[in-house]
C-alpha cells in the first residue's frame, strides 16, 4: 500500500487539530478515446519490422495505434518531470473510461497495461537485439508504494504465452529504485534523493530463441494499489504513477547503447500571455498591453540527447484559425553540442485579430530542422511543438490539465472557504463559473458547496459580493472536464476579485489542481474565519465566465434503466455468444480477467461466436458496449 508523499499531500493545521488543506492524486481525468479497430483490421495488420521506437511525442492523448494495442495508458506533456523528450506514456490506476479500476484494493494488482503490436523478431541471438526505455516513478503524479511495480513481459509466439522479463519497484523511504531482470536473474539498485524527478535508463538483451520469432510482442504493466482510508474516502484516488519514454527495440546494440543521436524538445511551449492562459475576447483590447509583451516572445527549450554536435535551424508559425492566415518566421540556426540544453527566445511582431465577433483562436507552432539520416528518421515527432491559444468568454489561470486534486476536510472545515485571485481587465457581468472536479472512489466527493465571489481587501478576499445557493459537483464525461454553472449576472469592476467556494460539509471536495502553472500567491483558504495563503504550488482549476454564457450549463445525467446481456453457453469451453435481452445495438465487446486485464476485444457481430479457446480456465467479465456508449456486463466461466 503506497504512502502519502510530502510532495503530493501535506497537511496544515488551523483552527483545530483536524482541519486540513489537502492535495491528492487524481482518480479521474479527461482522455479522448482512441478509435477501435475491427477484428478484420487486426487480422490484416502485418508484423512490424525493426527498429521499433516510440517517445510518445506525437501530441496524442494515447499511444499511437501504429505501434501499440488500445489501452488505458495515456500520453501527456505535463505529467512527468523533465522527461528526455516531449511527451511520455503514463501508467496509473485509471481505466480507459477515466475512472479507477473497480477491482483495485490495498493489495498490488495489475492496472494499466500497454502492449506492442506484433513485431518480426526472426533473428539470431548473435544479432544483438536489445530493448531499452527510460522510466520515472511518480513525477507530478503519485509515488508508487514499495509493493507496487512496473513490469515488462515478453510474448513467446511458439508457446503462445507471456513470460515476465523485467520489473522495477521503488522504496521512497530509503530513496532506492530496484531493477529485477528475470531473464538473467540479476538485481540492481540505484539510490538518489530525487527518485520522482529522475528518468532511469533501462536496457534488456533479448537472446532467447523462444522470443526471437515473428509475432513477438512485449508489454508494460503497472501494478497498483489503493490507499486504505476509511475515515476519508476521498483519499482513495489515483495512485502509483510510472512515466515511460524512449522505448527502443533494435538489433546491433549493446549494454551501453542507451544514448540517442537526436535533438528533441522536452518542455512544452511557455505561455504567450504573462498572467493568464486565456482571457475573454471582449476584454482583450484592455488586457493586451499587460498580458502580451512588446515585442511578442516565443520561448522554447530543447536539448541534445547524444554526444554529436548538430546545427539546428528554428522555425515558427502563428496561424489565425478564424481566417486561416499564417505568419511564419525564422529563428536562425545555431550549433548545439553534446548533451547541451538550449533556451531560445524569439521576439516577433504580430497583431492578434479575429474575424469572429465573440472569440479568437490561434495555433502556435515551432519546429527544429536538422539533417535527416537513416539513424534519426524515426525520431522526428519530438522536433515539433504546438500550442492552441484561445480567447472565448472566460479567464483561465490553469493550463487545462489536472495533475492533482485540492480541497479541505476535517473538523473545523464546515463553512470553510477557498478563494483564488483573478484580475478583471474590464468592468463586466460575471455570468458563470467553470470548475473541474476530480472523481474520488465511488464519487465520495459528491459534497455540497456554494460558489462564492469576494472583492479584494488589501491582497486577500474581502466582502462576499455574490454567493450561489447550495449545489453539488457534476462529474462530466471524458471529453468535457469542466462543469459549467450558471450564476446570477454579477457586475465585477475592473481590478482584483476572488472566486471560489464555501463548503457545506467537512468532507473533501477534490477540485482539479494544475501543478504546471503556479498561482500559489493567489490561493487562500479560511479555517475557520481568517484567510491563509496555500502551501501548495499550482493552480485551482476554476474559471470565471464573463459577458454571455454561450455554453449550456452542465446538468446531472438522468438515470436510465438497467440493461443486461446473457452469455451462453456458460460455463463455456471454446466459443461464447452474447444474447441481448432487449433492443440494444451492441457495437463491440471486451473480455477481462479477474485481475482486470483486457484479454480479448473485437467488434460485435450478432451472427458470429466469439472464440475463447486460447483463454485459460477461470472466471471472466464480458463487457458489451452499445452504440450509445453504455456498458453492459456479465460474467462467464471457462472450463474444459
Amino acid at each position: 500500500m503506497p504512502k502519502f508523499s510530502t510532495l503530493l499531500i501535506a497537511l496544515i493545521i488551523a483552527a483545530t487539530s483536524y482541519a486540513q488543506e489537502v492535495m491528492v492524486g487524481l482518480s479521474e481525468y479527461p482522455v479522448s478515446k482512441p478509435a477501435r479497430e475491427s477484428a478484420h483490421q487486426k487480422s490484416e495488420k502485418a508484423s512490424l519490422e525493426l527498429p521499433f521506437f516510440d517517445d510518445f511525442s506525437r501530441n496524442l492523448p494515447y499511444p499511437t495505434p501504429e505501434l501499440w494495442e488500445p489501452s488505458s495508458v495515456i500520453t501527456s506533456q505535463t505529467y512527468a518531470v523533465n522527461p528526455p523528450t516531449i511527451g511520455v506514456a503514463t501508467f496509473d490506476a485509471i481505466n480507459r473510461e477515466g475512472e479507477l479500476f473497480e477491482y483495485l484494493t490495498s493489495s498490488s494488482q495489475p492496472a494499466d497495461t500497454l502492449t506492442s503490436t506484433p513485431i518480426n523478431l526472426s533473428y539470431h541471438a548473435s544479432d544483438s537485439i536489445y530493448l531499452s526505455l527510460a522510466i520515472q516513478p511518480g513525477g507530478l503524479g503519485y509515488q508508487p508504494g514499495p509493493n507496487d511495480s512496473l513490469v515488462i513481459e515478453f510474448f513467446s509466439p511458439s508457446e503462445n504465452k507471456w513470460l515476465r522479463a523485467w520489473a522495477a519497484s521503488v522504496d521512497f523511504d530509503n530513496n532506492t529504485i530496484i531493477f529485477q531482470n528475470h531473464l538473467t536473474k540479476t538485481k540492481t539498485e540505484r539510490t538518489t534523493n530525487r527518485l520522482d524527478s529522475t528518468f532511469f535508463s533501462v536496457i534488456i538483451n533479448i537472446d532467447n530463441p523462444k522470443f526471437l520469432q515473428n509475432g513477438f510482442r512485449f508489454q508494460l504493466i503497472g501494478y497498483a494499489s489503493l490507499m486504505e482510508n476509511a475515515t476519508v474516502p476521498g483519499y482513495r484516488t489515483n495512485t502509483d504513477h510510472w512515466h515511460v519514454d524512449l522505448v527502443y527495440l533494435n538489433r546491433n546494440r549493446n549494454w551501453d547503447d542507451t544514448l540517442y543521436n537526436d535533438i528533441a524538445f522536452h518542455k512544452p511551449l511557455k505561455p504567450l500571455l504573462k498572467y493568464y492562459t486565456s482571457i475573454p475576447w471582449s476584454h482583450f483590447a484592455e488586457a493586451q498591453s499587460s498580458e502580451l509583451p512588446t515585442p511578442r516572445e516565443f520561448s522554447i527549450t530543447y536539448h541534445n540527447l547524444g554526444p554529436t554536435t548538430w546545427n539546428v535551424t528554428r522555425r515558427f508559425v502563428v496561424s489565425n484559425l478564424s481566417d486561416g492566415n499564417e505568419y511564419p518566421f525564422s529563428g536562425g540556426a545555431e550549433n548545439i553540442y553534446g548533451y547541451q540544453e538550449l533556451l531560445y527566445i524569439r521576439q516577433f511582431d504580430y497583431n492578434f485579430t479575429s474575424t469572429w465577433a465573440d472569440s479568437a483562436k490561434y495555433l502556435l507552432k515551432t519546429f527544429l530542422i536538422t539533417d535527416i539520416d537513416e539513424a534519426t528518421k524515426n525520431l522526428r515527432y519530438n522536433d515539433t511543438l504546438t500550442h492552441t491559444l484561445s480567447f472565448y468568454n472566460y479567464y483561465a489561470l490553469d493550463d487545462g490539465s489536472a495533475e492533482s486534486g485540492y480541497g479541505l476536510f476535517g473538523e473545523g472545515t464546515l463553512n470553510a472557504m477557498v478563494a483564488q485571485k483573478f484580475h478583471n481587465y474590464k468592468t463586466d457581468n460575471l455570468v458563470g463559473v467553470m470548475i473541474y472536479f476530480n472523481r474520488s472512489y465511488h464519487d465520495s466527493n459528491n459534497q455540497p458547496f456554494k460558489i462564492t465571489i469576494w472583492n479584494d481587501s488589501n491582497g486577500k478576499p474581502g466582502e462576499i459580493i455574490y454567493q450561489k445557493s447550495t449545489t453539488h459537483p457534476i462529474f462530466t464525461d471524458s471529453l468535457n472536464c469542466f462543469t459549467i454553472y450558471r450564476i446570477d449576472p454579477t457586475e465585477i469592476p475592473e481590478g482584483d476579485f476572488y472566486l471560489g467556494w464555501q463548503q457545506g460539509s467537512i468532507d473533501f471536495l477534490n477540485v482539479g489542481f494544475d501543478r504546471n502553472t503556479d498561482s500559489q500567491s493567489k490561493i487562500f483558504h479560511s479555517l475557520p474565519g481568517y484567510w491563509i495563503n496555500t502551501q501548495f504550488k499550482g493552480t485551482i482549476m476554476i474559471r470565471p465566465i464573463f459577458g454571455k454564457l454561450y455554453e449550456f450549463p452542465t446538468t446531472t445525467p438522468t438515470a436510465t434503466r438497467t440493461e443486461s446481456i446473457e452469455i451462453y453457453p456458460n460455463p463455456a469451453s471454446h466459443f461464447i455468444r452474447i444474447n441481448k435481452t432487449d433492443r440494444q445495438n451492441i457495437t463491440f465487446y471486451q473480455i477481462y480477467s479477474t485481475t482486470g486485464q483486457m484479454v480479448k476485444s473485437g467488434t460485435f457481430t450478432e451472427s458470429e461466436s466469439i472464440n475463447v479457446a486460447n483463454l485459460p480456465e477461470g472466471i471472466y467479465l464480458i463487457k458489451a458496449i452499445t452504440a450509445s456508449k453504455q456498458a453492459l456486463t456479465a460474467k462467464v466461466a471457462i472450463a474444459r
